[in-house]
């Protein structure tokens, strides 16, 4: 059996004297969706960030294809694994294709920048601001673009990087139903072509109907750890939000498992 794509284990970690992360490992395949699911201050954001090397870990290791990942400089993990935060920001004017090009800056030569490496990048560019429905906004500025926009933006900007790891923090939380849809299903084309993916999402749903494996994380530990449909039961879901009355179910479409208000009616 092969090595996991990537490898995170026995994590740890604390702001200040507080726990945020205690002992929490994942395993993560090629061509595999992980949904990180667990309440607000569970530690999935935290957890992202300590894999991409963001945070300093306090305990653990992280492993990229069986090797030491945190030990590889800043420009080599860039390469590998890339970070997709909630919403994306600039402390400068830039435009939405030049904020996507910043993506190409881990594959330019140390202490050089220039918006265009060469005409190979321009195409990525524009290959990825097609994928992710954004191209026609390619000569807005950043500020100007609304929330979900800007989300639409940031995974562009992340495909443009290259990494086959994409870690994303709540990346579609403010995209409208079509535009969740349409990138969900791109996360999955994005499997075929030999991409892995660490989905963090609060809306419990939209995560599971693409998810192929879960985490569940409740106040820094590991709740449940396995195959989506094995992890996201009614007991599990009635760990993470205890005294709410949700009953969990198989989609009629998909049969990809749902939470549901309320308990069901024998």
């Amino acid at each position: 059996m092969s090595s996991p794509v990537l490898g995170a284990y026995g994590i740890s970690f604390s702001y200040g004297r507080t726990p945020v992360l205690k002992d929490v490992s994942l395993e993560l395949e090629r061509g595999e969706i992980l949904a990180l699911l667990g309440p607000n201050g569970s530690g999935k954001s935290t957890l992202l960030k300590a894999i991409a090397g963001i945070l300093p870990l306090k305990a653990g290791v992280v492993r990229h294809r069986g090797e030491d990942f945190l030990r590889n400089t800043p420009q080599m993990r860039a390469r590998a694994v890339v970070y997709v935060p909630p919403d994306l920001h600039a402390e400068f004017p830039l435009t939405a294709r030049e904020a996507i090009t910043l993506g190409r800056s881990c594959h330019l030569n140390p202490g050089t920048f220039r918006y265009y490496r060469s005409s190979n990048d321009r195409e990525l560019v524009r290959e990825a601001m097609e994928r992710c429905l954004c191209w026609g906004l390619r000569d807005q500025d950043l500020h100007t673009l609304s929330g979900g926009e800007r989300q639409l933006v940031a995974l562009a900007r992340a495909l443009v990087q290259g990494a086959k790891v994409l870690l994303l923090d709540e990346a579609l939380s403010r995209m409208d139903l079509n535009h969740q849809a349409t990138m969900g299903k791109l996360l999955r084309e994005l499997t075929t072509e030999g991409s892995s993916i660490v989905l963090v999402s609060h809306d419990v749903n939209l995560a599971s109907e693409w998810a192929d494996t879960g985490l569940l994380l409740r106040k820094g530990q590991s709740v449940a750890f396995g195959p989506i449909k094995t992890v996201l039961t009614e007991e599990n879901v009635r760990k993470l939000y205890p005294g709410s009355e949700l009953s969990v179910g198989a989609s009629p479409a998909t049969g990809a498992p749902k939470v549901f208000f309320g308990t069901f009616q024998s």
